[in-house]
């Protein structure tokens, strides 16, 4: 389970959206709930690692919600200022994009492992 490169991935969304969930708390507190249930939902997701179509479903969703996410603080900064952001948003907003990248290695490595065990399906 924790040998599959997936796995490492997925671990380290869960570290970083605990990170963002503590750094958030005491600011926003939604954002800090929310942080806490991707970070859960990336646990979830490396525990699934028998039922590959579930586990790719699941990190596609986190990947949407990251670029939601992103795209929501782009907003938030041209509605507000052009230049100015505030100190949250300066830390949230890159580690939301190495998240999002993460997701997406993780889908490609999820959709390797699938194209592995259907190549070995073949050979028997």
């Amino acid at each position: 389970m924790i040998q599959r490169i997936q796995s490492v991935y997925l671990l380290l969304i869960a570290i970083l959206m605990a990170v963002l969930a503590i750094m958030t708390y005491s600011v926003i507190w939604w954002q800090s709930v929310l942080f806490a249930i991707l970070g859960i939902i990336s646990l979830v997701a490396i525990f699934l690692y028998k039922n590959r179509k579930r586990q790719m479903w699941i990190v596609r969703i986190l990947l949407f919600v990251f670029i939601v996410i992103i795209v929501y603080i782009f907003y938030i900064i041209l509605q507000v200022n052009h230049f100015v952001m505030d100190k949250m948003t300066t830390i949230i907003n890159p580690i939301i994009v190495v998240s999002g990248i993460l997701a997406f290695l993780a889908i490609r490595a999820i959709r390797k492992d699938e194209k592995l065990v259907r190549s070995a399906d073949r050979l028997r």
